[in-house]
């Protein structure tokens, strides 16, 4: 790591919401500032340019993803994929129990 101006470390965003490029660019960036990296130390360190590490931090969606995922394993990031399918009969399944619940209290004398 080269020495110069100290790299303020940056938030990490908010990961459960719907993703996009945009927030996983943001991650990357929290995750590199937390361990005080400058753009040029991953750049260096995963040996790829400067621009490729700032376009994937903007959430630029023409980049190599594999570079992308390179990036996410140096700093300790992973995606986690999921069976909409199955995911979705179970949102199905506990917006039918919430609605059921809703309905006893409503009526207030039934469980």
């Amino acid at each position: 790591m080269k020495k110069g101006k100290m790299v303020k470390a940056q938030p990490m965003p908010d990961l459960n919401t719907e993703f996009s490029m945009e927030t996983l660019g943001d991650a990357i960036r929290s995750k590199r500032t937390d361990r005080g990296w400058r753009i040029d130390d991953l750049a260096s360190n995963a040996n790829l340019s400067r621009r490729t590490i700032m376009k994937i931090e903007k959430g630029d969606t023409n980049v190599t993803f594999a570079n992308v995922l390179m990036l996410m394993d140096m700093l300790g990031l992973s995606l986690r994929l999921i069976d909409l399918s199955l995911f979705a009969q179970t949102h199905k399944q506990t917006i039918s129990q919430n609605e059921h619940s809703l309905r006893s209290d409503e009526d207030g004398w039934y469980e």
